[in-house]
């Protein structure tokens, strides 16, 4: 079936949709012209005022109405509704009622109406997974791969912080996640196939990690990393797979093309290689993406810095934000690595007060870099929980305790980070000399957490004695640290510590 490019598939006005099959979907997959973008882009200012004066209701009705005719605008609607949807919800803003959410039913045979309210509901409520779930379903349906592109990813996200749910949930995502990459690979949309998989990918994880006995969940794994394998290699942009396989040389490339190993004088051959072909194929984003994924694993400065430089660019000719990312990942991997080293000498020569120096200047530049990384990271995904996190403990290292404590205040909704989240949070605390603060985000952090002798639970339980030792509350101070001691005798020095409390109690 070809690719229909015709009117968008939502729209106020039913004459407006596109072409449909006898089971209400669309034929084909349905973009915007340029008279509808231009219609919903007036829709997005409309909402971006509203957004700006905190009518985040209003907000989230302009940005669902403009992509009713702009279905696929990612960066213009679908993020944004996000970003107001999310700070609704930090202000206070209720999910519809039982009542009210009816009105906006998601099932039936309108699968354009049902997708229409399946992002007014999660525009209402961004945290609700089953509005997650409509809205994948019923882009899937309505063949709007761009939108799946977008929400699949949350949507993984969401899965591996929540709780365990029917296994049929997790089924029927896979399947929609997998009808989506096959319209994606079809119309050649090669970064939206890699991201739709990769999210497809992570799902079944997630349904293999809570049904390990579920072969169905394994299948779909396989199915999709299969796939991404073809979209990464591109294969259906030649011959075919045969094809590529004429040459015993172009056998021997592709057999150490996913070595993480090499001789350095194979390396930079497989690097030439793959430089030559991004640069006869500059508009095939996977055949950068190949040759700085064999640059970097030779973890050389001059190579890296290269291919930093290629990203960048890359960044700004396209306006993808994922580059940027890409080549920000490079430079800390590069900062973290320059570390490493220069711990090693620091630890072998302890006395050398010049190692020691260059050590300590590293680590607050490494700081200071990630920092604004971070920062530029959490602009592009402000609903990250997980960015939050992440730059809340750089902000620590540095002792910016009250820039990090709104972070970590926020980063602990996400269960991914919950408890760490709270340990740091207890820590700032500590460090502000908020003691009874301490006590409190420490216990509830000890009382939620997972394991009670993971090297987490024994960090909760060291600074929350600290919390009570500082706070004066030393009969619980001396319990805590007896009870560290009993799991490990050893820890940091609250031996010494209950030592010390002993004698005084004693004395």
């Amino acid at each position: 079936m070809g690719v229909h490019v015709g009117r968008p598939y939502m729209s106020n006005d039913d004459d407006n949709a596109g072409p449909l099959d006898q089971g209400g979907t669309p034929l084909g997959r349905l973009i915007a012209n340029e008279s509808q973008r231009a219609k919903a882009g007036k829709f997005f200012d409309h909402a971006k005022k509203a957004a700006d004066t905190r009518n985040y209701d209003y907000a989230v009705k302009l940005y669902v109405d403009g992509l009713a005719l702009w279905p696929d605008a990612i960066e213009e609607g679908l993020k944004k509704l996000r970003v107001v949807a999310t700070a609704r919800r930090l202000e206070g803003g209720k999910p519809l009622g039982f009542m009210a959410a009816r009105k906006y039913p998601v099932g039936g045979k309108d699968v354009l109406k049902g997708l229409k309210n399946a992002l007014y509901l999660f525009g209402m409520d961004p945290v609700n997974v089953s509005h997650m779930e409509n809205l994948l379903q019923l882009a899937t349906k309505a063949r709007c791969d761009r939108m799946v592109e977008w929400i699949a990813p949350v949507l993984a996200d969401a899965y591996n912080s929540a709780k365990k749910l029917p296994v049929g949930r997790y089924n029927a995502a896979c399947a929609a996640l997998d009808a989506a990459a096959d319209l994606a690979m079809a119309v050649e949309a090669d970064e939206g196939a890699t991201r739709i998989l990769e999210a497809n990918i992570a799902t079944a994880q997630i349904w293999s990690r809570h049904y390990p006995e579920s072969s169905d969940a394994q299948r779909a794994q396989s199915n999709a990393s299969g796939k991404l394998t073809i979209v990464k290699g591109r294969f259906s942009k030649s011959n075919g797979f045969t094809e590529s396989l004429k040459d015993g040389e172009a056998q021997h490339d592709l057999r150490d093309k996913d070595k993480r190993v090499h001789t350095i004088d194979r390396s930079r051959e497989l690097i030439a290689k793959a430089r030559k072909d991004w640069d006869e194929n500059p508009g095939v984003p996977g055949k950068l993406l190949h040759l700085i994924d064999l640059m970097i694993r030779i973890e050389q400065d001059d190579t890296e810095n290269e291919a930093i430089a290629l990203l960048e660019k890359q960044s700004a000719a396209t306006s993808d934000y994922v580059y940027q990312q890409k080549a920000d990942d490079i430079r800390m991997r590069q900062l973290k690595r320059h570390r490493r080293e220069l711990q090693a000498k620091a630890k072998a020569e302890p006395d050398n007060a010049e190692i020691q120096q260059a050590l300590a200047k590293h680590v607050a530049r490494q700081t200071e870099i990630e920092i604004k990384l971070y920062q530029n990271r959490l602009e592009q995904y402000p609903t990250d929980l997980r960015l939050r996190f992440l730059l809340g403990t750089r902000y620590f290292a540095a002792g910016h305790y009250d820039d990090a404590i709104p972070l970590f205040q926020q980063a602990q909704v996400d269960g991914r980070c919950r408890s760490e989240s709270r340990l740091y949070l207890g820590r700032c605390f500590y460090e502000k000399g908020f003691h009874e603060q301490v006590v409190g985000t420490l216990r509830t952090a000890i009382e939620e957490a997972d394991s009670t002798t993971s090297r987490l639970a024994l960090e909760l339980n060291y600074w929350l004695a600290r919390g009570l030792e500082a706070s004066n509350q030393l009969s619980d101070a001396r319990k805590t640290y007896g009870d560290l001691i009993q799991l490990d005798y050893n820890y940091r020095d609250a031996r010494k510590r209950l030592e010390k409390l002993v004698a005084t109690d004693t004395g």
